[in-house]
């Protein structure tokens, strides 16, 4: 079999498409199965050019369709993207290999469902409520509630945490959201340490990312802090270093999306009524067993309780900033344990939810895409698209 082709290819792409993957030369030369100097050399003007199976190497390398070193000019690139929250001082100024194949997944997956919908002659689902950094976070709480049509009765029959977030998750999705997650039985993972989720505001079809390996109670509350982004139609770094001090427009819209959030989650007319708080007397200082009765009954962090009990003035700052300065090794915490064998249809639920899943198969029903674009779109194999459609319906 005689040697593969070299292939004549715009370098600066080249170039780009491994800075702009978060990968260096000796990284990149590793997982392509060459050396650092043959890696800059095919980036360097007057260098060779790789050949096609080499090409493939990168392309896998780089995250990328290898169709994208054939283009005419550099893409736009859509990982500037800023609304994405950070745990608390940890972060990290470069965005890891793994974030950005997520943001840029995030993108295609929105433009694909587009084609989709257009294809398909449907009209998308719009949210049209909006609001504003000088609304009532209390009022927009109650509205998004009444939007999403979960109850707080429904909410403290739920058994588990996995129970609450798929509950608020088909709900957002209902509304015309894509709510994706991050990492599912992948080597590409996000640690929750890097980002907890991000979210894309434009319509239709919005679309919230959550960090897989975040604690199912965390996704709870990402998924409605994004939601109010959305809403919001207002981007930045989401990040709960300060949830009192407002200094700038991110800042406020920061501690404005965190208040919504708590305030939809733990609803306080529902939580003053608990017998918890009822019997709790006046003292500030709340017990660890106090703060994880209720966690558990609205299905979300002992943080999250602590914060509405501050605001609703049932302890002081002092006592929720030491007791936070004493818990930051469980603060906010993530999902734990070994790996668990998931079948593709579960798999595929879990990570795409299930507005994206039924919409492919949609077009795949309608014969918009091919069963084997299909199976390329949900990550499945064609032979198990069925299977998925029937976890779907």
């Amino acid at each position: 079999m005689g040697r593969s082709p070299n292939v004549e290819i715009d370098r600066s792409i080249l170039h780009w498409a491994r800075k702009s993957s978060g990968i260096n030369v000796p990284t990149a030369a590793k997982r392509a199965g060459t050396t650092p100097a043959r890696i800059e050399e095919w980036e360097e003007e007057g260098g060779s050019y790789p050949t096609i199976k080499q090409l493939r190497k990168l392309a896998k390398a780089y995250m990328r369709p290898i169709g994208l070193f054939f283009l005419p000019e550099l893409p736009e690139d859509p990982e500037s993207i800023k609304d994405f929250r950070k745990i608390p001082d940890e972060f990290q100024e470069e965005m890891s290999s793994a974030l950005r194949f997520e943001i840029r997944l995030a993108w295609d997956r929105r433009e694909e469902a587009l084609e989709m919908i257009a294809d398909l002659d449907e009209e998308p689902t719009i949210i049209h409520d909006r609001f504003s950094l000088a609304s009532d976070p209390d009022k927009i709480a109650l509205k998004i509630r009444k939007m999403l049509g979960i109850s707080t009765t429904q909410q403290m029959q739920w058994r588990t945490k996995y129970d609450a977030f798929n509950a608020w998750r088909q709900a957002v999705e209902q509304e015309g959201a894509l709510v994706f997650q991050t990492g599912i039985l992948r080597n590409l993972i996000v640690d929750p340490k890097e980002a907890r989720g991000f979210s894309i505001a434009e319509q239709p079809y919005p679309v919230i990312v959550i960090n897989g390996k975040d604690h199912p109670t965390a996704r709870c509350f990402t998924l409605i802090h994004e939601l109010t982004h959305i809403l919001l139609a207002d981007g930045g770094i989401c990040d709960l270093h300060n949830p009192f001090r407002a200094t700038s427009h991110t800042d406020r819209t920061e501690v404005f999306c965190n208040r919504v959030a708590g305030s939809t989650l733990v609803p306080a007319d529902a939580l003053l009524r608990t017998d918890v708080v009822q019997n709790h007397g006046r003292h500030e200082d709340w017990s660890d067993d106090e703060l994880e009765v209720l966690a558990k009954k609205f299905w979300v962090s002992w943080e999250v309780i602590l914060r509405r009990l501050l605001i609703l003035r049932k302890t002081s700052r002092a006592f929720y900033q030491r007791w936070r300065n004493e818990r930051n090794d469980i603060f906010p915490g993530r999902e734990t344990g070994g790996k668990i064998k998931i079948s593709t249809p579960t798999r595929v639920i879990i990570r795409n939810g299930r507005l994206f899943p039924a919409l492919v198969l949609r077009a795949l029903r309608n014969r918009r895409i091919t069963s084997f674009r299909a199976a390329d779109i949900l990550g499945a194999g064609a032979d198990r698209l069925r299977d998925v459609e029937t976890a779907l319906f």
